[in-house]
């Protein structure tokens, strides 16, 4: 089955909904709600060749895209770049309350402060589980931001604010979401392109269906009907999993726990999340995520990896540092391949998924990413024996057996989990790649101004 672009039958068919919402406001007909037994954000509805157009479970053109908007600059496998840093707020507080370094909130606070800018969109909390995108205009909303959220949600709201108030505006967004956002704009509503701004992308490790909530819930036996707030992070780089039910709060380690490795494992990702080329987020004027290096293993609050996709974007950075609000470092790409991953970066097993998903006859979205040429496609047969477990682990959440995964986990998978913290500590806190010669590490020196 080739990729089905008149409607979203094929997004249906084969869960590739990442709830960006832009079919709903492209297809009137269309509406993106929470299904009852994926647990993830999907149309009620197949729509039309309009909802299609604009969905990034269907295609991406980011060669298009970034020409649109980054006219002229070279596209690298890392898609453009100005400048790479790593950063970190010198606000304590807004560090620590942070997901990685307490950048975003700094860039928004300045950004908000330009006579240019009349506002930020980014996720505000709703209700329970529900975060939607909100208008903030005054800074002091800023901090009342939540940090990285990891559930699925549906925010085509980011659209509508959009629509409905002229001005200028910085948007916040995954790189999935912002695909959407794009294809939207240039295809139904191009006025909309001088309303954005600039634009704060977050790297990207994958969205969780809300069966991962029901199942961290069901191993530590939270009431998952009564949680009323949820908080992924904080207090520290890694930080910890903060479910609230009234007036009582969870805190599960999310390093160290079994349940969390479970709930939280790939099993749970949506199933785009699998085919994903972008966690870079190509389409962002800068993006932000965690500095997973040797170098920053040591932070107590976390430290910020930058890409600067434009000069303004770079301007802005420098702007905070020469203000003291930020400490910077200037690295390059290698520093985003190591805390990213090589088969992240590149897409190494993504691209290779999909060439299995659509020798299956899977509707596949069709996605090549400025990435592809570096690709070094995982061996099909590993790729065959993702999906056959994948297929079996989704039958489970679907039927609730959580308990099951949990045993799996603690059995079968029990070397390969070993094995994932054997290698962060060879790599991260032994070196292993710096003493075999593989890659030269941050300069000490450039790290002596970070917590």
């Amino acid at each position: 089955m080739t990729t089905i672009r008149h409607d979203l039958s094929g997004v249906i068919a084969s869960s590739m909904c990442i709830g960006c919402g832009a079919c709903e406001l492209a297809d009137p007909t269309v509406k993106v709600t929470l299904h009852p037994t994926k647990q993830i954000f999907e149309p009620e509805s197949v729509g039309g060749p309009e909802a299609a157009a604009v969905c990034p479970a269907v295609a991406v053109d980011y060669a298009g895209l970034q020409e649109k908007l980054f006219p002229g600059a070279e596209q690298t496998e890392f898609g453009v770049v100005e400048a790479v840093m790593l950063a970190q707020s010198t606000d304590l507080e807004r560090n620590r309350r942070a997901s990685s370094g307490g950048l975003i909130k700094e860039l928004l606070l300045e950004l908000l402060d330009r006579d240019d800018i009349d506002g930020v969109i980014a996720l505000g909390h709703v209700a329970g589980l529900d975060f939607q995108p909100r208008l903030v205009t005054d800074p002091d909303g800023v901090d009342e931001l939540p940090g990285s959220i990891y559930h699925n949600l549906s925010q085509p709201e980011t659209l509508r604010l959009l629509e409905a108030n002229e001005g200028r505006y910085v948007v916040v967004a995954i790189p999935c979401q912002l695909e959407g956002i794009y294809q939207y704009v240039f295809t139904h509503a191009p006025h909309l392109r001088d309303r954005i701004a600039f634009t704060v992308g977050l790297l990207c490790g994958w969205q969780y269906s809300h069966h991962a909530l029901r199942a961290i819930s069901h191993f530590k036996k939270i009431p998952f009907d009564e949680i009323t707030d949820i908080a992924y992070r904080g207090e520290g780089p890694i930080g910890k999993l903060r479910i609230r039910t009234g007036d009582e709060e969870h805190a599960i380690g999310r390093r160290v726990d079994f349940g969390y490795q479970v709930a939280f494992d790939r099993s749970f990702n949506l199933p785009r999340c699998h085919v994903c080329i972008n966690h870079s987020n190509f389409l962002a004027d800068i993006v932000v995520g965690d500095a997973w290096l040797p170098a920053t293993v040591t932070s107590k609050t976390g430290i910020s990896l930058l890409t600067c996709r434009n000069a303004e974007a770079e301007a802005t950075v420098r702007r905070l540092a020469a203000d003291e609000r930020i400490v910077i470092a200037d690295v390059t790409t290698a520093e985003v391949e190591e805390s990213q991953k090589r088969p992240v970066v590149y897409g190494d097993v993504a691209y290779a998924y999909a060439d299995h998903l659509r020798e299956l006859g899977v509707h596949t979205p069709d996605l090549q990413g400025p990435n592809r040429p570096a690709a070094q496609l995982a061996p099909r047969r590993q790729v065959a024996k993702f999906h056959r477990e994948l297929v079996r682990k989704l039958a489970l959440q679907r039927a609730g057996r959580y308990r099951y995964l949990y045993v799996r986990k603690a059995t079968v998978e029990l070397h390969r989990h070993l094995m994932r913290y054997i290698r962060w500590f060879a790599v991260r806190v032994l070196r292993i790649k710096s003493l075999t010669g593989r890659r030269r590490e941050v300069p000490k020196e450039l790290m002596k101004g970070f917590r």
